[in-house]
């Protein structure tokens, strides 16, 4: 596996895009304590994760190098003060100022304590000692297994206490993007979880002479490597999650308006009356001032704009609906009930065969009015509609396959 291959490398992507997401944040929101916390936990991770990757294969040199040991000893007291900082996050967003604030200060004892209880023995041990450790062989490893044993203990403390405040509130919160946003980073402490327990037992089954033969860096990469995007985007999805809706709403309205164009087009160039702009898009106004082709402006104006999508959606389902009204005069039942007899569409739904029924009738309906026929009953309204015009949302799901089925004639 080369260092491209290795999962922390896409950890690392991913810990970057947060930390500069939430340093974003914490420009336009300096005084918020939560952003700090979580900012600096991120910075934290992210900076642990690259050490992780200046020492992969260091392990091939016996003992390894002083400045590989000193790398993994800074790694770990970044992970230890990035979890500490993401839970201090969680504090100061659940509790008032003052009381987060003593709160998280008694854990910055506790934080101290352990950085003591880890860095002794690690500064302690002998080159062969930590070196054993490194490769994850505890068994020859006495005194630095006991710095391992006390930053995985720390960890998974820290990892439990904020796996259950964020699995508690993702319960509590209305806020749909605060509630994935706490499911994902549960997720991610709950694999975090995995990695302290899994390094436990590498760490025990060692001490008591019953080593575990699986090489422990092909079980633990990949938790690190996983756990740590899951808590890093459920921190920061609160604040880019509902932009993401919202694109993924504009790109939902942007793709119905245009595949109702042909729709449109088609029973309101029949009846051009029910047309009604709402006034040149941003694009269609450029291309009037650049081409001086006003029909050009107008099909960029109804098949690409992409602003006022919403008032654009609606206006346009009211105008298909307004001119299929005026063009019943020229539509026959019996269309209606040969398409929905057509064979072709026996194993379609009953209501995407109703809305092909539909697209053949206004087809028919289309070729009379083009040739001049008259009107087969003036006035009347034969086919009622399917979907009345209350429900935007079903009548955009009606008018799609209408303009699918409409496609086929």
């Amino acid at each position: 596996m080369t260092v491209l291959a290795d999962p922390t490398v896409i950890a690392v992507i991913v810990a970057t895009c947060c930390a500069t997401y939430l340093l974003r944040s914490v420009v336009r929101k300096p005084d918020n304590l939560a952003l700090r916390a979580a900012w600096l936990g991120t910075q934290c991770f992210t900076f642990s994760l690259c050490l992780g990757l200046l020492n992969y294969g260091a392990e091939v040199t016996r003992p390894i190098p002083d400045t590989t040991r000193w790398i993994a000893i800074v790694q770990h007291v970044l992970s230890m003060a990035g979890i500490y900082l993401g839970y201090s996050a969680y504090v100061f967003m659940a509790r008032d100022r003052d009381d987060a604030i003593r709160h998280v200060k008694r854990h910055g004892v506790a934080l101290t304590v352990a950085l003591v209880a880890a860095l002794v023995p690690a500064i302690a041990a002998s080159p062969t000692d930590y070196t054993a450790a490194h490769v994850a062989d505890y068994g020859d490893a006495p005194v630095s297994s006991i710095y391992l044993a006390v930053f995985t203990g720390y960890l998974a403390v820290l990892v439990g206490a904020t796996g259950h405040l964020s699995q508690k509130w993702s319960r509590l919160v209305d806020e749909p993007w605060v509630r994935r946003g706490l499911v994902v980073g549960t997720i991610g402490y709950l694999l975090a979880a995995v990695y302290c327990a899994v390094r436990t037992a590498f760490i025990v089954k060692a001490v008591f002479g019953d080593p575990i033969t699986v090489k422990e860096g092909a079980v633990t990469g990949w938790l690190v490597a996983a756990s740590a995007p899951f808590i890093l985007v459920g921190i920061t999805v609160p604040g880019w999650g509902p932009r993401l809706s919202a694109a993924i709403r504009w790109w939902s309205m942007h793709r119905t308006h245009r595949r109702l164009y042909p729709l449109w087009s088609a029973l309101t160039s029949a009846h051009p009356h029910v047309r009604m702009s709402i006034g040149p898009s941003r694009l269609g106004a450029w291309s009037l001032r650049r081409f001086n082709q006003p029909a050009l402006a107008h099909w960029l104006d109804e098949k690409w704009a992409v602003e006022d999508l919403s008032l654009r959606l609606h206006l346009r389902v009211v105008q298909i609906w307004d001119a299929r009204r005026a063009l019943l005069d020229h539509c026959d039942n019996a269309d209606y009930d040969r398409a929905l007899d057509d064979p072709r569409h026996r194993r379609r739904s009953p209501d995407v065969r109703a809305a092909f029924a539909e697209a053949a009738m206004l087809a028919a309906g289309l070729r009379r009015h083009q040739a001049g026929q008259r009107p087969i009953r003036p006035g009347a309204d034969t086919v009622p509609a399917r979907v009345g015009t209350a429900d935007l949302a079903a009548n955009v799901t009606w008018l799609r396959h209408v303009a699918a089925g409409l496609d086929l004639h």
